[in-house]
């Protein structure tokens, strides 16, 4: 069963990672996606999940595997009119 993650905001920190921040601050499960092995993880302290620097993708291009990963592991992140876009080229 999918759990609905509605997004806060959507980030390119000073160190050039993605980072997707999640409305309810998310769950200390969540720390665990890592396990995947898909270069995604999830920052406990920021309540965010992060990608690295990107080298080969564009950043809507880990914006997108956020997304498929998340959805792997029963998460549902949702863009919502409240979501705020930080930093960030037009990604959608």
């Amino acid at each position: 069963m999918m759990r609905p993650e509605p997004i806060s905001k959507v980030e390119i920190n000073t160190q050039g990672e993605l980072c997707v921040y999640l409305e309810s601050g998310g769950k200390s499960m969540y720390q665990h996606i890592y396990r995947q092995g898909r270069q995604v993880c999830w920052d406990q302290r920021l309540k965010a999940f992060q990608a690295p620097r990107p080298r080969k993708w564009s950043y809507s291009d880990w914006f997108s595997h956020i997304i498929s990963v998340t959805n792997d592991v029963g998460i549902q992140l949702e863009v919502t009119p409240r979501t705020q876009w930080l930093n960030t080229p037009k990604i959608l």
